[in-house]
């Protein structure tokens, strides 16, 4: 089992949609990837203020270690609209050479 749709198939999604279609997920993808870098940034700083009473410096690692699934999360987003910016200009430069 994998935990994300094939190549192929994600190619053949981004060639189904329309040119502003595919610009508008790629947006979407990068601020959903930004949007986990943040809560990734809320989610330290509240583990290390709410533990550093408790367990003082050792905060720091608690907080890093509850936010790093957020922020190396982030990567899919992102390299989902990259991939899509990319196929997105082949697609339109196919498209050109074929008028």
């Amino acid at each position: 089992m994998t935990c994300r749709e094939s190549k192929e198939f994600r190619h053949q999604k981004v060639e189904a949609m329309t040119h502003e279609e595919r610009l508008n997920y790629a947006k979407k993808m990068n601020a959903a990837g930004m949007g986990m870098i943040v809560a990734g940034f809320g989610t330290f700083g509240g583990m290390c203020g709410g533990l550093w009473g408790s367990i003082g410096a050792g905060a720091i690692g608690a907080g890093f270690g509850a936010a790093s699934g957020l922020w190396f999360g982030s990567c899919g987003p992102f390299q989902a609209a990259k991939e899509t910016l990319e196929w997105d200009k082949e697609i339109e430069e196919g498209n050109r050479e074929a008028v």
